[in-house]
């Protein structure tokens, strides 16, 4: 699903956008780093998602990935479920430069398994999954 083309863009581009949505539909973006692909139908990120992501995350395990080129704006949208969320550091307090007031942060390890990948981009297309 996910062929080599798409391995190297995603490991040249390294940023995404993800989309969650709580029980109700309402949605949220995030912005994630630290992304990589571990098989060709998985995605992995390890970055600092707010809790509003997480706790969509809880409610509802589908999520849309946007990773775009920042000077075309074409790329590849990856459909699928959070199969996988793992704590992997937290910042509370220690390096307060950092940290936003309130909250602790945590970076999460996130795993999902992709059931489509599209071509992301604002020129005509079809929404129709590549391969």
């Amino acid at each position: 699903m996910i062929n080599e083309e798409i391995r190297q863009f995603v490991d040249r581009v390294g940023h995404a956008f993800v989309a969650t949505a709580d029980a109700t539909g309402n949605p949220h973006l995030a912005a994630g780093r630290g992304i990589s692909i571990l098989e060709p139908d998985r995605l992995v990120f390890e970055s600092w998602f707010c809790q509003t992501s997480l706790k969509n995350l809880k409610e509802n395990e589908k999520v849309a990935v946007a990773i775009a080129d920042p000077v075309t704006g074409n790329g590849f949208q990856f459909l699928g479920r959070v199969e996988k969320t793992v704590d992997t550091a937290v910042l509370d307090g220690y390096a307060p430069e950092l940290e936003p007031a309130g909250l602790p942060q945590v970076q999460w390890r996130l795993e999902i398994r992709v059931e489509k990948v599209m071509a992301f981009t604002a020129d005509a297309h079809s929404d129709r999954p590549l391969g």
